[in-house]
């Protein structure tokens, strides 16, 4: 699938939904092209994420990287070091997570 087709797909598979994580439940407040937006939860703020970061997850798993087998932590390893943001963007691995188990589950390989 071409990259232009994977954003445009998790655009709309995110934007307003609810996605589940391993543990929590987040909502995306928005998505566009740059970003991604999820509401506020107990522990945390709003969290904006680049969907271009989301992207790179999710080729990472098309690509057989990272699986859905791994925690947070060994898919960031995998994708980080490959990846064309700060490591820091990284930091939000339960959000990342459950993009890339949302697409999964859309898309399975």
């Amino acid at each position: 699938m071409k990259p232009s087709k994977i954003k445009e797909k998790t655009i709309v598979m995110l934007n307003g939904q609810t996605i589940q994580g391993a543990r929590k439940e987040y909502y995306c407040l928005y998505a566009d092209e740059t970003a991604i937006i999820f509401a506020p939860t107990p522990k945390t703020k709003k969290i904006m994420i680049p969907t271009e970061l989301a992207l790179e997850w999710i080729q990472a798993y098309q690509f057989g990287l990272i699986d859905l087998k791994m925690t947070s932590r060994q898919m960031r390893d995998v994708v980080k070091d490959h990846s064309g943001w700060s490591k820091f963007q990284h930091g939000f691995g339960a959000q990342m997570v459950a993009i890339v188990k949302t697409w999964a589950e859309a898309h399975p390989r």
